[in-house]
């Protein structure tokens, strides 16, 4: 037995080794994922990060997971790209084909927004330029009205109003082409890969493009705005010209607001090249996701299933949890 040991020991050894080491490394990464994750923060509402989601699978709790419904299967997304994130620790939570080049439609809307808040005051009065060729949504406005910056991008936003995003485009001191330089001039700053604007509407165009990771970017700039954020989580709003006379009534075109409470903006967008475009943020329990799904049959009802979804198969924890629990 002895000597059975001897001519052992060195790979009993080797191999008790090898056990500590991936013990180690497993300790190590958790408390680094922790850690990490901890420190990873996006500032839209300043908050302190305590909490990271974690999959729940990843920490031993199928046994809880049985109990809920399996009936959605994410594989079955019509969504030609989907991009989900857990805004405040920035966390990805799921994506299929999030840098996929897409046509955005009216989300496109969301850029324009905020180059006029770069470039305008919500006081700042235009006079409404013919734009009577303008296809798709609009408000009606007629040549000569004169309209609040504020007004229009109310318009723009809830009805998603191609006379509004154009009107406050063709105001610029550069003209059209100028606005719109300054919307790829942000695709710059942002650094997206996939990103590039023809024009302020979100028609479809060969050169307009986007991604729903992009997407995702410019929403969480846009929310940090609290005008912007306050307008897309309208259901329903009166705007009017300079002299009070003409009112214009919007509806907002998300058919979540009004009917789903946690969520709070932020746009749509359908063309026929696009089909149907959708940017969705929530917060349910405290958590702050956000849901993009470009090209999509059924946004509505997809992005329903994601929501829940999310929660179905995601815990948040300290630092201190994940490792215990682990």
């Amino acid at each position: 037995m002895k000597n059975l040991f001897k001519e052992n020991k060195y790979k009993l050894v080797s191999v008790f080794i090898l056990v500590i080491a991936i013990f180690l490394y497993k300790s190590v990464s958790l408390i680094t994922f922790a850690k990490n994750s901890a420190e990873k923060k996006y500032d839209v509402y300043t908050r302190e990060v305590l909490e990271i989601p974690v999959l729940r699978s990843n920490l031993n709790l199928q046994e809880e997971d049985d109990t809920k419904s399996t009936s959605f299967d994410i594989n079955s997304l019509t969504s030609k790209s989907v991009y989900i994130e857990d805004i405040d620790t920035a966390t990805q939570l799921f994506e299929k084909n999030g840098e996929r080049v897409l046509l955005p439609a009216s989300t496109t809307k969301i850029m324009t927004a905020l180059v006029a808040r770069q470039e305008y005051k919500l006081d700042d009065v235009f006079t409404i330029p013919d734009i009577f060729q303008i296809d798709g949504y609009s408000i009606g406005l007629f040549k000569g009205e004169k309209m609040r910056v504020d007004q229009l991008l109310k318009a723009a936003l809830i009805q998603s109003s191609n006379d509004a995003a154009y009107t406050l485009a063709l105001n610029h001191p550069n003209g059209l082409d100028g606005f719109v330089k300054l919307m790829n001039q942000k695709v710059a700053d942002f650094n997206l890969k996939s990103t590039y604007f023809e024009n302020p509407a979100g028609f479809d165009n060969d050169s307009q493009r986007s991604s729903a990771h992009d997407l995702a970017i410019i929403s969480k700039e846009f929310m940090k705005d609290d005008f912007l954020r306050e307008v897309v989580g309208a259901k329903e709003d009166i705007i009017s010209d300079e002299s009070g006379v003409y009112k214009h009534y919007l509806y907002s075109t998300n058919e979540f607001l009004g009917v789903d409470e946690s969520v709070v903006g932020i746009k749509t967008g359908t063309t026929e090249g696009a089909h149907q475009v959708l940017i969705t943020q929530f917060n349910r329990e405290d958590r702050n996701i956000l849901i993009i799904v470009m090209g999509s049959d059924d946004r509505y009802e997809e992005t329903s299933q994601l929501i829940d979804w999310v929660f179905d198969e995601f815990i948040w924890l300290t630092p201190e949890q994940i490792i215990e629990e682990s």
